[in-house]
């Protein structure tokens, strides 16, 4: 087996300020946040003790 690897430890690689002009703003569809709201109205859960939960579908 061959190992392979570099000196460049660096992380940073990444720049760390964008330009808003060059990142458009990302809004949803109304259709997903219909989708959302839809199964969030009709998912519960619920806490029986400390380490124990239910997951309800009110379907």
């Amino acid at each position: 087996m061959q190992r392979i690897s570099t000196q460049l430890k660096k992380t940073d690689l990444i720049p760390e300020k964008q330009e808003p002009e060059n990142c458009p703003e990302m809004q949803p569809k109304a259709i997903t946040l219909k989708r959302i709201l839809e199964f969030a109205s009709t998912y519960k859960v619920e806490r029986i003790t400390d380490n124990q939960h239910i997951e309800l579908f009110l379907n």
